[in-house]
Parts: C-alpha cells; sequence; structure tokens
C-alpha cells in the first residue's frame, strides 16, 4: 500500500495522477483518501470522494464538499490529470453549472484549500446563495 503524503502528492505529475486512476479502483481510494485527510473540513459539512465514475470519472481526484441538509450549491476539488492542469477548487451550482473557480494551483495546498472552504462555510451559516458567496469571493483565485 503506497502512502500518499503531502510531499508524494506534490511530487507527482499530471500523468503520475493519471497512472494511479488506471491502476484500479484501490489505488485511486487510497489517493482519494490521502488527499481528503489533508484538508480540514469545516464542521457541518461533508465530503463525498469519486472512487469510481460516480461524479463522471474525468479527474484521478474529484472530492465533492458540501453542507449538510438541504443545499444549492457545492465545492468540487479535482486533481490535475488528463483535463485539468492544476489542483482546481470549483464553486458550483447543484446541477453542475461551474459557478467559480476558487483556486488554482500546481501545488497541493491543503492548508489553502481549508481556508476557503471555511469561508465558503461561513458564508453559508448566513444563508448566502451561490450567486452571492461568487461576488464575495471577488473573482477567481489563481495562484
Amino acid at each position: 500500500m503506497k502512502k500518499y503524503t503531502l510531499d508524494v502528492l506534490n511530487g507527482m505529475f499530471p500523468a503520475d495522477l493519471e497512472s494511479v486512476r488506471e491502476s484500479g479502483d484501490e489505488e485511486r481510494r487510497q489517493l482519494s483518501d490521502a488527499a481528503t485527510c489533508l484538508v480540514a473540513l469545516p464542521a457541518g459539512w461533508r465530503v463525498n470522494a469519486e472512487y469510481r465514475s460516480e461524479f463522471g470519472g474525468q479527474f484521478p481526484v474529484q472530492l465533492r464538499y458540501a453542507p449538510n441538509g438541504e443545499n444549492h450549491y457545492f465545492l468540487c476539488l479535482c486533481s490535475p490529470g488528463e483535463m485539468l492542469p492544476a489542483w482546481t477548487l470549483f464553486l458550483l451550482a447543484r446541477d453542475g453549472r461551474l459557478i467559480r473557480i476558487l483556486h488554482q494551483s500546481g501545488a497541493f495546498m491543503p492548508e489553502k484549500i481549508g481556508g476557503l472552504l471555511a469561508q465558503v462555510a461561513g458564508m453559508h451559516r448566513f444563508n448566502c446563495t451561490a450567486a452571492t458567496i461568487a461576488e464575495l469571493m471577488h473573482a477567481e483565485v489563481v495562484s
């Protein structure tokens, strides 16, 4: 069993991540679990990892973050791979429509991603809509 630490994840090229995805469900689960464990989850939120092709199977790691209960949006963290050159955090409408890119970086930055999740969670507590969150987050955050 391979240990996917932050250093290991940041040392992987998009092709390396794709190779893990192609290695099968168990390898992909381990990769997704490692990314899940590295990002702080806000209280009252849940995270679901794609282990097979539940969300379309386009990215080696795809994590969906959403507040518990009824929600009209979610955040999606995707790893680099064939479809995407960098780790990217999307704000998506419930129907999967892109609202805003909140973060994009060649390096996996769990503290930055966790901070953005916490910001959105705070806005959610005040019943902000996805459009309001997008406006308050100002613009795409690209590092």
